[in-house]
């Protein structure tokens, strides 16, 4: 069987490539991704999945590499993790009742297979309109300083803050566009493995 790694160290993403049932390792890239600088976010996310991947293949040229990352923008403002509780409680106020957008760059290496692509996952969402009361206790209650944009719809009490999304939900929840990550595995011959 191919050597599967998968280049993150977000547990939401890690519980996706679990639910398939193949085998893989968790092997994070040590990028800075304050490097990688492209104005439009949508982009960068797709640049930084890329770099992700490149640097886990320089290292291993025989594996099958898959890298994502995902930005959230609002109001053409990129949340990244934030750094303080209050400013996890800002994001959430600033993101109450307002349409956005996440986007998860997606990369995939597969040397032996000839495949080498990176893409990009975009899903709008609408946050419904939160009261004090609950984003002071969605910030006390969650790990949000773990989580970019202070918030993970993965878990049901950050599922709760939004409204609607139209588009990637995987993206949305776990950061990992599965629609885009099947069809590639498929390629590869790895779904034929799975028992």
């Amino acid at each position: 069987m191919k050597k599967i790694i998968l280049a993150s160290q977000s547990p939401q993403r890690k519980l996706l490539m679990d639910s398939i049932g193949i085998d893989f390792e968790v092997m994070p890239a040590n990028i800075d991704e304050k490097t990688v600088v492209e104005n439009n976010q949508k982009i960068r996310a797709q640049k930084i999945a890329k770099a992700k991947a490149d640097y886990i293949f320089t290292d291993f040229p025989e594996a099958i590499i898959i890298a994502a990352d995902t930005f959230t923008m609002f109001n053409n403002k990129a949340y990244e993790k934030p750094e303080s509780m209050e400013e996890a409680k800002q994001m959430l106020s600033e993101q109450s009742g307002q349409t956005g957008y996440c986007y998860s760059g997606f990369a995939y290496i597969d040397k032996q297979n000839n495949i080498n692509i990176s893409d990009i996952a975009v899903t709008e969402i609408l946050f419904r309109q939160l009261s004090d009361f609950e984003i002071n206790k969605y910030v006390t209650e969650n790990p949000v300083l773990t989580w970019s944009a202070g918030f993970c719809p993965a878990y049901p009490a950050g599922a709760n803050l939004i409204a609607t999304i139209k588009g990637s939900f995987t993206s949305f929840t776990h950061g990992m566009p599965m629609e885009i990550l099947m069809p590639l595995l498929e390629r590869s011959g790895v779904l034929n493995e799975v028992e």
